[in-house]
């Protein structure tokens, strides 16, 4: 069984700019398989140390299968919002399962839950905060269409449709939106459906010509950090 001192390696792996390249921690605790690791990281998640409950939850967020989505769920439902926090956000590989849609959509509706945990929550069923790229999972698309029906949900879910990829599903919700009687959502919609998508600015820092190109010809959608974008290269844009 690996160690917590393991997983701490692995994390330092997944990290962009870590210490650590992801091979060299892998051939630092062992080449483990993949089974191993869950197993690890899914038994930390019952430590009673927090810390140690995300670390596990940082290393889950790059796993897959229903073994490592069990970790993911204890997460979502730990009442510490640090770990809760962290478990939304290792949400992305996971949102195939019903279980843990489920578990964002209580979260995203829950009155008594901190506000910023709330808006997570919805931001990553709608594909904002995990930007996973391809369709919405149906389980996510459903779960959508129901909040949807609510208007305090209705801006995050559309700010989040409209930096997707234009999948079956995504385009299925951006069309209702096109119906919408709120001319903001309306306009939103419209535009990702005819050829532009809503950017980050600073996730193009690491070319400056590109990001200036963008400050320079492009339309501020959000902010001073989001702009629209046209989706001629997709590639481009899926950053």
């Amino acid at each position: 069984m690996l160690s917590i001192g393991d997983l701490e390696k692995l994390r330092e792996g997944y990290r962009a700019n870590g210490r650590l390249s992801f091979e060299d921690a892998l051939r630092a605790v062992g080449d483990p398989p993949e089974q191993a690791i869950v197993e690890a990281a899914v038994k930390a998640m019952a430590h009673s140390n927090r810390n140690i409950r995300v670390l596990a939850l940082r290393v889950l967020a790059h796993q897959r299968g229903e073994a490592a989505m069990r970790g993911v769920l204890a997460g979502l439902h730990d009442d510490k919002r640090r770990v809760c926090a962290v478990a939304i956000q290792a949400s992305a590989r996971y949102l195939g399962y019903v279980e843990v849609v489920a578990r964002l959509e209580a979260i995203a509706r829950t009155a008594g839950m901190k506000g910023k945990l709330r808006r997570r929550a919805l931001s990553m069923l709608s594909g904002d905060e995990g930007r996973v790229p391809g369709d919405l999972t149906p389980a996510a698309s459903a779960a959508l269409r129901r909040l949807m029906a609510a208007s305090e949900y209705r801006y995050t879910i559309v700010f989040g449709l409209v930096r997707l990829d234009l999948g079956q599903r995504v385009k299925a919700l951006l069309e209702e939106f096109t119906r919408s009687s709120d001319e903001g959502e309306r306009r939103m919609a419209e535009r990702a459906l005819h050829g532009e998508r809503v950017v980050h600015i600073g996730n193009y820092e690491a070319d400056e010509g590109l990001q200036r190109w963008i400050m320079e010809n492009c339309d501020l959608a959000h902010g001073r950090m989001y702009y629209w974008a046209p989706r001629e290269d997709a590639a481009l844009w899926a950053i």
